[in-house]
């Protein structure tokens, strides 16, 4: 399962996405970020700045 999550810069404005220890830029450009908004898109959990990953996940989705 993929796992994204919102990151934020000092100031609270979106910085980025990350998706395990890659970070996406915010740029309709980039082919991660495309990806994101499919996912996105298509309903998939996009989890904010301030939350955490259910218990026993990691950002990729694996099992920890």
């Amino acid at each position: 399962m993929n796992q994204y999550k919102e990151y934020q810069d000092r100031n609270g404005n979106l910085a980025c996405i990350l998706f395990g220890s890659k970070a996406i830029p915010i740029d309709p450009a980039n082919t991660d970020y495309q990806a994101f908004l499919k996912y996105q898109t298509e309903g998939g959990k996009v989890y904010g700045a301030d939350e955490e990953f259910p218990d026993g996940q990691a950002a990729d989705g694996e099992q920890t």
